[in-house]
């Protein structure tokens, strides 16, 4: 006869480890946490091995963000002596009498004790119930630091954390005479942003943008392991990656699981970048080593196979699915220069992330490939592919730069965030494809000055200018331009003529059809980018007396006094001034740069 005892065991064990259910784990509250409570914890040091932890209570302070308690634990085991709380750990699920309390998400910079925050399982499963809803949720902000008065918790906790040093005074109460006047401040763990083909340029570049919206830290990586995802052990304790880029490029944020019931998991024990609702790959992870430091100590992790999507990232955790995939962008970015490179890589579709991706992968591309500082010409061609229009959002122009920032990748940028945040309608991006020529010189042409054959004309005369050009390093050059006075252009007036480069034309514009700036309609918004204005075009600009308005984004130029009369004093917004004007485009083989201004007199012929 079978012992019962081990067909129990015998059980637990088929459900826990069949493909299609993975027991969710007893939970316990806060408020049946007490000071010495001891437990465990479970994690990745190495490899795909889950390892534990030792946990000791230190006390929970109560409702101190957002109306949410917080678990102060000290932790030890395995390598925690030597490196303290480990960048990667978010998520690492904590367990006291066999229950699950949340996961370890916070702590100190520079901490010597491992003693770290934990996010409770509760605070955790509102998210879930907010993906199962499909609710939108405003995110409460991007400040990290989160901080509570010491006054208002328990006497007996601020006594215990006090050896630590891991609170401060409040400077509000320096000269007051408050029993407690101090703050404890708690920042999420780091999290390891795992990357691959990037150089360290690039990586010490894109640093910065990364931590804007998040506590990262960034590590190279060879890229995926390759080594088939196993479901059956993709359990609490597990790492899990987030990927945003992946290809020639990759990028992927790395952290633990927290919990799994089915198919639906929770991660990290904070946010990512509190996006919300969101769509990120998910995938399995595998930890080289834990890399030891002072600052923060790390895991040095590549990602695995994708096996689900984060759909959301909120304040207390990411929560996704296991099975669901979400749909990346294709995009491939063409350097042309001293060195031919094509790099082909895909990127999260998202308002946010997106164009800082794009951002991200093409200047690792030009930093790989080009020189840093000095003269760089370039020609930039970018295709932007929309979800239900036949013909790409194409835009081209030209560029130069003398330092390192490669400031004329913002052009790019630009299209990408107002396409994503348009106010009009839902943009899908399904492709993105760059081309970029660059050459090491300086290209810019100086307007130097403009002549022209008369100054008092007449109605229908042809007018020759001659603009003079100087090239950089070049003898001057001459460029003729003939303009036609109007016909209906009044007698004994003035026309100004303005030569000038692309730029300068764009902020006279704003100022004399500033409606041109305020698109009414998605396609209008797609002919302000495609129609701007080329940097090796000069602009002759005719200013005559007519005048005229801009109305929703229309120009409308010489109309009657009688109706200009009516609609600058019509009751509804749209309506706003144009001064009418002709303008000529001349198409050159340099940057134009500069500005030359001219007045003509129209004869007082009756």
């Amino acid at each position: 006869m079978i012992n019962a005892k081990k067909i129990v065991i015998f059980c637990c064990a088929v459900l826990l480890f069949s493909s299609h259910l993975v027991l969710a784990w007893e939970t316990m509250d806060t408020d049946e946490i007490t000071p010495g409570m001891k437990g465990h914890g479970r994690t990745v040091f190495s490899g795909k091995q889950i390892e534990s932890f030792d946990v000791e209570v230190l006390g929970v302070l109560k409702k101190w963000e957002a109306g949410n308690d917080m678990i102060l634990i000290k932790i030890a085991g395995g390598p925690l002596e030597r490196t303290g709380i480990i960048a990667g750990m978010s998520g690492s699920p904590v367990y006291i009498d066999d229950k699950l309390v949340g996961a370890v998400s916070h702590g100190w910079s520079y901490s010597k004790d491992a003693i770290a925050g934990v996010t409770p399982i509760r605070a955790m499963m509102d998210v879930l119930e907010i993906d199962s809803r499909n609710r939108n949720s405003a995110p409460t902000g991007n400040d990290n630091v989160w901080s509570t008065l010491l006054n208002s918790q328990d006497p007996n906790l601020v006594a215990r954390l006090e050896p630590y040093g891991l609170f401060h005074e409040d400077e509000l109460f320096e000269n007051t005479k408050s029993q407690q006047p101090f703050i404890l401040d708690l920042v999420p763990i780091q999290t390891p942003l795992v990357v691959s083909g990037f150089d360290h340029q690039s990586l010490s570049r894109i640093s910065p943008l990364f931590g804007k919206i998040g506590r990262f830290s960034l590590h190279s990586s060879s890229g995926e392991d390759g080594v088939p995802a196993d479901l059956n052990s993709f359990m609490p304790g597990s790492a899990v990656a987030v990927e945003i880029i992946r290809g020639d490029l990759s990028a992927s944020a790395i952290g633990t699981l927290t919990y799994r019931d089915g198919n639906d998991i929770l991660a990290f024990g904070h946010p990512i970048i509190q996006i919300g609702n969101t769509d990120l790959p998910m995938a399995t992870a595998v930890v080289h080593t834990v890399l030891a430091s002072q600052d923060t100590s790390s895991k040095m992790a590549s990602p695995g196979k994708i096996i689900g999507r984060i759909t959301q990232d909120r304040r207390s955790a990411i929560a996704g699915r296991i099975g669901e995939y979400t749909q990346m962008i294709p995009c491939q970015a063409e350097i042309r220069g001293s060195l031919n490179v094509t790099y082909n890589f895909e990127i999260v579709h998202d308002r946010i992330l997106t164009p800082l991706l794009v951002q991200m992968a093409i200047e690792n591309a030009l930093l790989a490939t080009e020189k840093t500082i000095g003269d760089k010409s370039m020609t930039l061609k970018l295709d932007v592919g929309i979800a239900g229009r036949k013909e790409p959002v194409r835009i081209e122009n030209e560029y130069f730069d003398s330092g390192p920032s490669w400031f004329p990748i913002y052009n790019v940028i630009e299209p990408i965030t107002m396409l994503l945040n348009n106010e009009f309608k839902t943009a899908e991006i399904e492709s993105i494809k760059l081309v970029a020529n660059i050459s090491e010189q300086n290209n810019i042409a100086f307007i130097d000055n403009v002549r022209v054959s008369n100054k008092w004309v007449s109605a229908g005369e042809e007018v020759l200018i001659d603009i003079r050009l100087k090239p950089y390093t070049q003898e001057f050059t001459s460029i003729p331009v003939k303009i036609k006075v109007p016909e209906d252009v009044a007698p004994g007036s003035s026309i100004q003529v303005i030569v000038c480069d692309a730029m300068i034309s764009k902020m006279l514009e704003m100022t004399t059809a500033p409606g041109h700036y305020s698109p009414t309609n998605f396609e209008q918004l797609i002919d302000y980018f495609e129609d701007g204005e080329r940097n090796n075009n000069i602009i002759v600009k005719i200013r005559l007396n007519r005048k005229g308005l801009t109305y929703m984004g229309e120009d409308f130029p010489s109309l009657p006094n009688s109706f200009l009369s009516i609609m600058s004093l019509s009751n509804q917004s749209g309506v706003t001034p144009l001064k009418s004007e002709m303008v000529k485009r001349i198409p050159t083989d340099w940057l134009i740069n500069g500005k030359q201004t001219i007045t003509l007199f129209v004869n007082n012929e009756s």
